[in-house]
């Protein structure tokens, strides 16, 4: 071969190796507002790490959002491409992308949908497609693990390099050679695959255990003949049989005989109360985290114990093959003490009346008996009584009420001497800022001062309940229905009772402040949670109501944001599996 040839040869080689194909995974979308923006950002992040598992390095690239946005000349226009986006593989050459996927949410029936497109951005043609339901993002993310790989996976088999030719050798027959034909014995061996009902028992074959069939299922190679087998498995009877291999793949399965009988216990809550904490359950002395437990023939001591409960014990007969069941209906027993409540405004004793779990008990001076988890609340606002109740004990509180004066359209809180203006809408008369009162239970966004003085504090439901000032509440959905129907309606609420500065523009840059027709000053606080932290504010405000939302965990919240005129319920829950995951929002007061 030519020199100049080879050399040219050797320079195509290398650029050929160096040529990549790149994947544009663009930002996941929602239009309706579903999920939060750092939680579309985890998605789109799940899409990449899975494209960068599944794609080789050495030919593929996966585009990095940041140069995506230098195709594009801009963040703001990168994201509303994403968002508005008709065609992807147009997309995808707009950006240099071989080919471009992207995930869409929405939601069907109560459940959060996903669709996740793959195109070749070049034929225009549909790769492949994710399409899955699911009720929180976090099974959302575990369905991408498991059905993503294989979308990606699409992308090899189009590109799939044609297998090296095999060099070519010279026909023809050589090198034969012939041994003596002495016959001789050879033992045959089969290999053997056994399983068990149910699985996980563990083999010896012979008396001696195989080093590659140790627990079922599993597979082992014998000689031709019988073998004898013993599989043994906790809570079943030891199975002791002799089997004949007699040919490959022998299949043999042996079915177990169970040894224990079922305990099951159906737990019971008198009228709700103390459902959000579980019972404790013991057998023998011994914690038990299952509502139904196997056990072996024979008497067992059970035991159950809770907060707000009496303890109920009681001996459990069990037999083999046999299923006992307690039902906890008609013995759970509410552990009660007493009450004196009596109540005091600005030093003077007052009568207010009193509420245990929502149901108007009488009014103060309070004396009773009362269930301990009881919920305890004081006067037509129903503030939360902090009293702790002792079982069998008698407990006395005073609630103390101080007056916050409102003058010249100001209110004064008493507990602080915090100053807020206060508006009149309709029948109602409201805060026109929002609540700024430093209670356990709340922060600033983004733990700056700063962000309180302009949009208030955040707080939990639980502090938000009982935070606002003496003859103020917060208030319930049909309070806050009540102030749209005042205004307008929701679809004109937002636009009418937005400040007039303070918010973002929305997706096309246009201005999404308000009119502040009635003097409300809704402003766009954001709000906080464990998973992402302070986020959102310019763009969304979050109001707590005190009504429940679509179960009792959850409650609902009032939304605003810079993308609309109209105003919209969300629900969020009450409190979490544990105390270091929570979301906090805004308070708006209603004068009782």
């Amino acid at each position: 071969m030519h020199r100049p040839l080879f050399i040219l040869l050797l320079f195509a080689i290398a650029a050929y190796s160096q040529q990549q194909i790149r994947v544009a995974v663009i930002s996941t979308v929602d239009d309706e507002d579903s999920l939060q923006y750092n939680e579309l950002n985890f998605l789109t992040g799940k899409l990449r790490e899975i494209a960068g598992k599944v794609l080789p390095k050495d030919r593929y690239g996966i585009m990095t959002q940041e140069s995506i946005v230098d195709r594009m000349g801009s963040q703001e226009r990168a994201e509303k491409e994403c968002r508005e986006a008709s065609c992807l593989a147009e997309l995808g050459r707009k950006v240099s992308a071989n080919y471009i996927a992207q995930g869409r949410i929405g939601r069907f029936s109560g459940m959060l949908t996903i669709k996740v497109e793959l195109y070749n951005s070049k034929s225009g043609n549909l790769v492949g497609t994710v399409n899955e339901t699911s009720k929180d993002l976090l099974t959302l993310a575990a369905i991408l693990d498991n059905k993503a790989p294989d979308m990606f996976r699409e992308i090899l088999k189009e590109n799939k390099a044609a297998l090296p030719s095999q060099p070519s050798v010279t026909g023809g027959i050589s090198g034969v050679q012939s041994g003596a034909d002495d016959e001789f014995y050879v033992e045959r061996r089969y290999l053997a695959n056994f399983a068990t009902e149910p699985a996980g028992a563990v083999l010896s074959f012979n008396g001696m255990p195989a080093a590659n069939c140790i627990k079922t299922p599993c597979g082992a190679e014998f000689a031709e003949g019988s073998v004898r087998v013993i599989a043994v498995l906790d809570q079943y009877e030891t199975a002791d049989t002799t089997v004949f291999i007699k040919q490959n793949n022998q299949n043999i399965n042996i079915r177990l005989k169970a040894n224990f009988g079922v305990l099951e216990i159906k737990p019971a809550y008198s009228e709700g109360i103390g459902k959000n904490e579980n019972w404790n359950l013991t057998i023998n002395g011994k914690a038990a985290s299952s509502w139904e437990n196997r056990l072996t023939p024979g008497k067992h001591s059970v035991k159950l114990s809770h907060r707000c409960y009496e303890d109920i014990s009681f001996d459990a007969g069990i037999n083999k093959d046999r299923r006992e069941v307690f039902d906890m209906a008609s013995h759970a027993k509410l552990k009660k003490g007493g009450l004196n409540l009596s109540a005091e405004k600005d030093g003077s004793p007052v009568s207010e009346l009193v509420f245990v779990d929502g149901k108007r008990a009488g009014e103060t001076p309070f004396s009773g008996t009362v269930a301990v988890c009881s919920e305890i609340e004081i006067g037509a606002g129903k503030k939360k009584v902090d009293a702790k109740l002792e079982h069998k004990q008698t407990v006395r509180y005073v609630h103390k009420i101080f007056s916050s004066v409102v003058r010249n359209g100001v209110l004064t809180d008493a507990r602080d001497g915090k100053k807020y203006k206060v508006v009149k809408i309709g029948n109602q008369t409201w805060m026109a800022e929002n609540l700024n009162y430093n209670a356990s239970g709340s922060k600033c966004y983004d733990n700056k001062q700063a962000n309180c003085t302009k949009y208030g504090r955040l707080y939990n439901w639980e502090t938000a309940l009982k935070a606002c000032p003496s003859g103020w509440h917060l208030p319930n959905r049909e309070e806050w229905e009540e102030l749209y129907k005042a205004v307008g309606g929701e679809k004109a609420a937002g636009e009418k009772l937005k400040s007039k500065s303070g918010w973002n523009n929305d997706h096309k840059g246009v201005s999404g402040n308000g009119t502040d027709e009635f003097g409300f000053s809704a402003l766009p606080g954001g709000n906080f949670n464990s998973i992402g932290g302070s986020v959102n504010a310019g763009y969304r405000g979050y109001w707590w109501s005190s009504t429940s939302g679509y179960d009792d965990s959850e409650v609902l919240i009032r939304r605003m944001s810079c993308y609309d005129e109209d105003v919209f319920w969300s629900d969020s829950s009450k409190s979490w599996s544990s105390s270091d995951k929570f979301s906090l929002f805004s308070v708006r007061c209603l004068q009782d």
